[in-house]
């Protein structure tokens, strides 16, 4: 992460930080709030280096290139547990106070927990946490990363320091990505809110082009039943290697891209409004437990009636 970025992008986020890493003054739990573009999980594994990096800067934060630094950046150290579901359950908190519980009795020392996607968490793993915070033991901290703390128990923000971040410059995401990628996917992981550590990760993945082609297919035979076969054959088959929540997700921010644009999306007015609305309204569910396949089928028949008015 590029500190001199963050302070320029952050500086509510890292002036809270800085002074807590200077005075020595951590909370027992950190709840980080902000869409992907905030970059909240950069700012996480920062925190985390700065708790052990031996070579703090004058702010107080990680030098970023110490072994010890490379180390937690690798995700290779038993002091800290990162755990990234679609949907953190209650067995995960239980594995996870298991393993603290052992490793407290093994060594000393700062140990940290990371939940990311906290928000989306059932309510069986939110009281699990709940009691956690209730009694955090020495040297335990945590941090959960949401984009909407709402979701979240009110008893569980109580427990927490609530880091508020605003949006990420989509002109910086932007600008970032054209160095590696075209203007086209730049410009759309930017605007789609992504943070650059999160775009960069999609695009170095084969399934990114499967994902992008499936939805300009999708929209240039939107009044066919080609675009159907093809999505259910080609690119979302009900047990294929892409059929998850994210590539789906990246799948509706390609659509909405692309709905704007009458080159690709051959609709009127309320068609567009109408497909934009049932788009939206599924990006929602994906938030919740869901089928996908049978999701994706409800989109692809809502949308063929939608464009046949």
């Amino acid at each position: 992460m590029d500190k001199a970025t963050f302070k320029k992008n952050q500086p509510v986020v890292y002036r809270t930080l800085s002074r807590a890493l200077k005075q020595a003054r951590i909370a027992h739990a950190y709840m980080f709030a902000g869409p992907k573009s905030a970059e909240t999980k950069e700012t996480a594994l920062l925190f985390v280096q700065s708790l052990f990096c031996p070579h703090p800067d004058e702010d107080g934060f990680a030098c970023m290139t110490c072994p010890s630094c490379r180390r937690y950046a690798a995700r290779e150290s038993i002091d800290v547990e990162w755990v990234k579901l679609d949907r953190i359950k209650k067995k995960d908190i239980l594995a996870l106070q298991q393993k603290f519980s052992v490793t407290a009795m093994e060594k000393g020392g700062k140990r940290v927990y990371v939940l990311d996607g906290f928000d989306k968490a059932t309510p069986d793993a939110s009281n699990a946490l709940l009691k956690f915070l209730e009694e955090p033991g020495d040297d335990l901290f945590g941090i959960l990363l949401v984009e909407n703390p709402g979701n979240t128990l009110t008893t569980i923000q109580s427990r927490c320091q609530l880091i508020q971040f605003r949006p990420g410059a989509a002109r910086y995401v932007k600008e970032g990505l054209l160095a590696i990628t075209s203007e086209e996917n730049a410009k759309m992981l930017a605007s789609a809110g992504y943070s650059l550590e999160d775009a960069k990760t999609w695009l170095e993945q084969e399934a990114f082009e499967t994902i992008h082609e499936g939805a300009r297919e999708f929209l240039e035979n939107i009044h066919s039943v080609v675009a159907v076969y093809h999505m259910q054959k080609e690119v979302f088959p009900a047990k294929g290697p892409n059929t998850t929540k994210e590539w789906v997700r990246l799948w509706l921010l390609w659509l909405l891209y692309y709905i704007k644009r009458a080159d690709i999306a051959p609709l009127d007015f309320e068609q567009k409004i109408g497909v934009t609305a049932i788009l939206i309204e599924t990006l929602d569910v994906l938030n919740r437990p869901v089928d996908l396949a049978l999701c994706l089928d409800k989109v692809y028949a809502r949308v063929r009636k939608v464009v046949r008015k």
